[in-house]
């Protein structure tokens, strides 16, 4: 059961929350930003499987919900383009 709060979470690990929402919204202002967003993505779930003692961590929930609107977004374009619109 998760019970313990994420900012007493000890450790490197504790960073991966506000990494992948740094991530998150920096994917949306660089160029091939899809491949920020993987990498965002992967940082949120590395912080939500580990250390299953402390609750979610909300940066990583963000930063995963707004990488994964980055990368929708993409496929929606290249999906566009390839439609011929």
């Amino acid at each position: 059961m998760r019970t313990r709060p994420v900012r007493e979470r000890p450790g490197k690990r504790a960073w991966l929350g506000p990494l992948s929402l740094l991530l998150g919204v920096v994917c949306w202002w660089v160029p091939l930003g899809w491949m920020v967003a993987v990498v965002a993505i992967a940082c949120a779930t590395a912080s939500i499987l580990t250390d299953r003692q402390y609750r979610l961590d909300w940066t990583a929930v963000t930063g995963a919900s707004v990488a994964a609107g980055q990368l929708f977004f993409t496929v929606f374009l290249m999906a566009m383009e390839a439609a011929g619109h």
